[in-house]
């Protein structure tokens, strides 16, 4: 009996690593997920305390840093969205979607990091602006030293969170649906702006294929002109077909406002996430 117990114990720890590494579970201040115990104190109470201002706030933004040990042989985007996937990772606020994820994994001294935004925030952390801030912190990100790294999160932290404040720290609920609902509509204008585009230059392109293939054949002559050659037809129709199926897709990629969640509108610290949608841009080291 004396010998079961440690052999339990044993058995049992690389089960409990397992799960937080591929399928964590919030901790009791749910902003803050240190799996891979990189943080120290202050940043974790510097990503708290930002928590607690959001929670003053009718738009209740949310911030999730998290680190891991490792992501298993998954690749670190790979990884974020199959958390996100999990209801109880639906960070920020239902209907604003306005959730940021920074994701930190050791995966054996390569230092991965993702910023994954939601849906409401990629027009302030387009993927461009998330990828300066992972380059401006990369050899802290990427240090040997746990110190440096704990220095590099704290940093992407506070850009993060400065964006995220310009916007939403005095913005009311209706002006923030409104600003929503603007964004949604110039997204859905471009899409269909992209589509006609792409339809117009299709067109032309047709069209130029079919004379440039007439010509073809009014020089060639003899008996044998006037002869198309039957693959012309079939490249001249997928053609067609792949710009159709292209402009009628665009559309629904620039429209992307999602407003499930799992967890209706509270502001999550200390329980769960606000109920906002992922499936947004993001960048990663």
């Amino acid at each position: 009996m004396a010998l079961l117990v440690p052999l339990i114990a044993m058995l049992a720890t690389p089960v409990v690593s397992h799960a937080e590494s591929t399928n964590p579970t919030p901790t009791r201040e749910y902003v803050v997920d240190d799996y891979a115990q990189i943080l120290d104190d202050t940043t974790k109470q510097m990503v708290i305390n930002q928590e607690k201002q959001y929670q003053k706030t009718e738009t209740h933004p949310q911030i999730v840093l998290m680190t891991v040990k490792s992501t298993n042989d998954e690749n670190i985007d790979n990884f974020s969205d199959d958390v996100l996937e999990h209801a109880r990772w639906n960070i920020g606020k239902k209907g604003l979607d306005n959730g940021v994820l920074i994701l930190f994994a050791q995966n054996n001294g390569n230092n991965n990091v993702r910023i994954s935004t939601g849906y409401g925030v990629e027009d302030i952390l387009p993927d461009a602006t998330t990828n300066q801030i992972l380059q401006d912190n990369k050899g802290l990100l990427k240090s040997s030293n746990p110190e440096d790294v704990n220095t590099g999160l704290r940093n992407v932290f506070q850009r993060v969170s400065t964006v995220i404040n310009k916007r939403y720290l005095k913005m009311s609920l209706n002006e923030a649906r409104k600003k929503q609902q603007t964004n949604k509509n110039k997204n859905t204008m471009m899409g269909l702006l992209l589509g006609i585009i792409a339809v117009i230059v299709g067109i032309g392109v047709v069209i130029f294929l079919i004379r440039h293939n007439n010509d073809d054949d009014n020089h060639r002559g003899g008996p044998g002109g006037g002869r198309r050659d039957s693959s012309d037809g079939f490249w001249l129709g997928a053609l067609a077909g792949s710009l159709i199926g292209s402009s009628g897709s665009i559309d629904n990629s620039f429209g992307g406002f999602g407003d499930s969640g799992g967890f209706g509108d509270a502001g999550g610290f200390g329980s769960s996430g606000g109920g906002g949608d992922f499936g947004g841009g993001g960048s990663s080291i």
